[in-house]
């Protein structure tokens, strides 16, 4: 194993740190899966059959986990992992544990890019699924039936409050980055930014617009906007130029800063 862990260390620190973070994910349904076959009082569960559930949810998840590992690039499946052990941990009556677990599904989703078109909606129906796993404790505890869907509401918005702190406030947060993402003279963060003043044409502008707003990638920019995949390219590669970034990924880093005008 510590072979294997090495083996990771090499290459991008992000997939270095996402496939430990995998690995050791994995280690814990393993451990999981180990208390949960000695454990034979199941009566605190609020769904029965749990002494068969509990350990065929742990190693399934952590086949999926040691999968990940090594194909790295199927991050979905890391949210489903996450809403499966969450809707199983809720009603196993780790509570607090399983409403975590969710969000963090939902978060990990937003971050890879899987929520960025209608976002709102999808997020709900996330919520959605995991308020109806939550039935069968309302059914044996109006508390903690309570409790559960408190607990959820104040996880996803403590998500969400941090999300546009840091997004509002990235540069403040993070000054190192402010000589790094460009080379133009910018307003200061949080104002409106005037793009017609950098250059930029009315249909770049509108190609920044819609980038900004979520479709973040190439294919979906030449999609709403009625053209090539290579048109969007190298428009983007000018408005890059312009902007004084070096990539599309710094550029959506300088956007999120401000209001565009």
């Amino acid at each position: 194993m510590f072979q294997c862990i090495l083996s990771f260390m090499k290459g991008n620190k992000k997939i270095v740190y996402e496939r430990l973070m995998i690995l050791f994910a994995g280690i814990v349904q393993i451990i999981g899966f180990a208390i949960s076959i000695t454990i034979k009082d199941f009566s605190k569960a609020f769904v029965p059959y749990f002494e068969i559930i509990v350990p065929l949810v742990n190693g399934s998840c952590a086949g999926i986990c040691f999968i990940l590992v090594v194909f790295p690039k199927f991050r979905v499946l890391q949210s489903v992992v996450l809403f499966v052990q969450g809707i199983v941990m809720t009603l196993n009556n780790m509570i607090f544990l399983g409403v975590f677990l969710y969000c963090l599904g939902i978060v990990l989703l937003f971050c890879y890019g899987y929520l960025k078109s209608k976002q709102t909606a999808k997020i709900a129906v996330c919520t959605i699924v995991l308020f109806i796993s939550f039935l069968p404790i309302l059914y044996k505890s109006t508390f903690t039936f309570c409790m559960a869907l408190a607990y959820l509401f104040f996880v996803l918005f403590s998500y969400f409050h941090l999300y546009f702190v840091i997004k509002e406030n990235l540069l403040e947060l993070f000054p190192f980055l402010a000589d790094k993402i460009s080379n133009r003279e910018l307003p200061e963060p949080g104002s409106a930014i005037k793009l017609a003043d950098y250059g930029l044409s009315e249909r770049q502008i509108t190609i920044i617009k819609e980038y900004k707003k979520g479709a973040a990638n190439y294919k979906k920019l030449a999609g709403s906007l009625y053209t090539s995949e290579s048109t969007i390219k190298q428009e983007m590669s000018k408005i890059c130029k312009n902007l004084g970034v070096k990539n599309v990924e710094m550029l959506l880093l300088v956007l999120n800063q401000y209001e565009i005008e």
